[in-house]
């Protein structure tokens, strides 16, 4: 990092001495900045919640909450003029900054350098705005502002979420230039040194991005044809604007150096600069040659160390450890049109391997993300380490992966049919001759995913729980059991997947949990118990399960709620209504002797009743409050298959007692949407369940 941080100092050093040999014939505007401190704040306008903190330019607040925010910096002791001293020709500039992108809560949506004769902040101008204009005034050339964008999440009308553009009077770039290309991430948390030209003869602005990382240096350049004067007056105001929306980062400038250029120089300038320029950009590349070295060698040295760690920590000998080359040219170096989805800890690619001829999907664990690097690992030397020793019918192959420049990767088999939830909700659907999203109808539904084929995915997620719960050689919690995990084949077998949450507990009876420092799973398939415990166990598994099954008997949401209306149809609006969550709902409908209504309305009542009745009687007695009152899987599969009489669970549900002894006096809280965020439990009020603290 101290090396970075001189990196980033020589290159300002010598960018400004650069300007003061090369341009003295003019200081209209020049100043220097190599770091901020408090004193420098009466230097510039800040917008509300702006300022300056660890020696940098916050352009969007930096504290409390930061979301849905816009802010602007703008340079306070003098304006720029447009023209030059003679009127004769537009002023030239040259700027250089240091900016650093640091996401909170993944990222969105960018900062921008700006040119402008309205230094007021626009009101309503946080999310993709960017703090330049807002919904009514997009486009509006009494804006009157010309901004550099470095964007980083993708809007509408936009095919890139890691850009810089030229915006004018508005948010939609003119010729977008896209960073993933030359593997500039704008908000990967590292420096990125920009530099700004204008070159008022030609009406040329060009950019130039320079990111020294882990993975070594990364270039990108753009230059865009504009006349300055066709929408900004004289008196210009420079800084910077940013904005955040539902996803938050820190926008900031560590370094920013700025100077006008006299374009009316004489001869005796011109050859000063024939003479001077080679010798400082010689200066210049030798610096940074240096430094670049020097960081290379370091970060490599660090990269061979993380390496051997994490690789101690593996424990995967059958499947293939791949380059990261090859697995970069599977998936067209992990292009957003290879995109199969996203999950809490990766983003999973479609890819072809062409030494092996097979399709595959390639999950990329976040690990970049400085707060979440350590996490991630943990999330992939899980999952490599416990997939790798297991094999059944019913569970996602694994085929190899890779840990290699910062990447770290695992190849899974390829599944065309995608994730049960795609076809469950009707948000994907397989290749021809299946019906695409666009032309998917309840008909087309009820005929691809039957009721048949949702009892056998439903054996399946079964059988495949059981044997890690009982049936490998140490007892597997997975953690994560939900419809998004669960990949079909071509037959609409099941197959579970995503290890990344899951861990292993020998077979010891005095050891059937596993506690966490935070509560991890998705929202609507988490036991209550969890909450209270922290502690994963084969019965937080089973209420998932429980979940899982009520989810594709019904073909409804857990994380969404519904209305109940007693012995009516969903969609009829007359009565009173009670909206809640899936697991009361079904209960619900249990105690009414309606059970049957609760099977997804797109079926049309082609079902068995009898395997209807099953499941959903399963399902409650696995959602049970009581931890102690839910079956094994082992007995779960054998309700389903037959081997087993069906379980009663009461016909009115249960109240959620902790300890489950019941000593303790029960207290009302409002339940069902309950959510952990930010380290705190919260419950969001939909319907009301007796719960017992310690």
């Amino acid at each position: 990092m101290a090396i970075l941080h001189t990196t980033t100092f020589c290159f300002s050093l010598v960018s400004s001495f650069a300007l003061i040999i090369l341009d003295r014939t003019c200081s209209c505007l020049q100043f220097t900045y190599p770091r901020f401190d408090t004193p420098n704040k009466a230097d510039f306008n800040f917008s509300a919640g702006s300022g300056i903190s660890n020696g940098s330019l916050q352009i969007t607040p930096s504290t409390g909450d930061i979301s849905h925010r816009s802010g602007r910096v703008l340079y306070a002791r003098e304006t720029l003029k447009l023209w030059n001293s003679r009127r004769t020709a537009l002023t030239s500039f040259r700027t250089e900054f240091v900016l650093n992108i640091a996401p909170q809560n993944e990222t969105g949506e960018g900062m921008a350098f700006i040119l402008t004769n309205n230094p007021a902040l626009p009101s309503n101008s946080s999310r993709q705005w960017l703090g330049i204009c807002n919904n009514r005034t997009d486009g509006d050339p009494r804006n009157r502002i010309v901004a550099v964008e470095f964007d980083t999440r993708m809007s509408v009308n936009e095919t890139d979420g890691n850009h810089v553009g030229l915006d004018i009077n508005s948010i939609r770039s003119l010729d977008p230039y896209p960073l993933s290309n030359v593997s500039l991430i704008l908000s990967s948390g590292a420096d990125v040194q920009v530099s700004i030209t204008y070159n008022s003869t030609e009406q040329v602005l060009v950019a130039i991005l320079i990111q020294i990382d882990t993975a070594g240096a990364h270039y990108g350049s753009k230059a865009w044809t504009v006349d300055l004067s066709q929408f900004l007056l004289d008196d210009m105001y420079v800084g910077f604007a940013g904005s955040t929306g539902d996803f938050t980062e820190l926008n900031q400038i560590k370094s920013w150096n700025f100077a006008t250029i006299d374009d009316d120089i004489t001869t005796k300038r011109r050859h000063g600069r024939k003479v001077l320029l080679p010798l400082v950009a010689f200066v210049l590349f030798v610096m940074c040659s240096f430094f670049v070295f020097l960081v290379w060698k370091r970060s490599t040295r660090k990269r061979r160390l993380a390496y051997r760690n994490l690789e101690k920590m593996i424990d995967a000998h059958g499947p293939v450890r791949f380059q990261l080359k090859e697995l970069r040219r599977a998936t067209a170096n992990f292009s957003s049109s290879r995109k199969l989805g996203r999950g809490g800890f990766g983003t999973v690619y479609h890819g072809y391997l062409s030494s092996m001829n097979m399709e595959v999907a390639v999950k990329r664990v976040a690990a970049n993300n400085k707060s979440n690097s350590n996490r991630g690992e943990q999330e992939f030397v899980a999952e490599v380490n416990t997939i790798s020793k297991l094999s059944h019918r019913n569970l996602v192959k694994l085929i190899g992966w890779c840990h290699e420049g910062g990447e770290l990767l695992v190849v899974y088999e390829y599944f065309p049919m995608g994730s049960l939830d795609k076809i469950l909700y009707g948000g994907a659907r397989p290749a021809s001759p299946s019906p695409s999203p666009e032309t998917m109808t309840a008909d087309n539904k009820v005929a691809e995913l039957t009721w048949e084929r949702r009892y056998k995915i439903i054996c399946g997620v079964a059988s495949a729980l059981e044997y890690l719960h009982h049936g490998s050689s140490s007892r597997i919690l997975h953690r994560d059991v939900k419809a998004s995990n669960v990949m079909l084949d071509e037959e609409y077998s099941a197959r579970l997947g995503d290890f990344g949450l899951a861990r292993v507990i020998q077979l010891d009876e005095a050891v059937t949990h596993h506690s966490t420092q935070a509560v991890a799973g998705t929202r609507g398939y988490m036991a209550y118990e969890c909450f209270f415990t922290g502690r994963a166990s084969l019965d937080t598994d089973v209420y998932a399960f429980g979940v899982f099954v009520m989810e594709v008997l019904t073909g409804r949401s857990p994380s969404s709620s519904v209305t109940y209306h007693n012995h009516q149809q969903e969609h009829d609006h007359d009565g009173p209504r009670q909206p809640m969550y899936i697991v009361d709902w079904m209960w619900r409908h249990y105690g009414d002797g309606t059970v049957l209504e609760a099977a997804d309305a797109v079926l049309g009542g082609a079902y068995d009743d009898a395997q209807v009745e099953r499941a959903a009687r399963l399902a409650l007695a696995c959602c049970h409050p009581s931890p102690r009152e839910r079956p094994s899987m082992r007995t779960a599969v054998q309700v389903l298959v037959g081997g087993a009489p069906a379980p009663e669970p009461p016909f009115e549900k249960p109240a959620f007692v902790w300890p489950p002894d019941g000593k303790q006096q029960e207290i009302e809280l409002p339940h069902v949407g309950v959510l952990f965020t930010g380290g705190r439990l919260s419950f969001c009020s939909m319907t009301s369940t007796s719960i017992t603290g310690r």
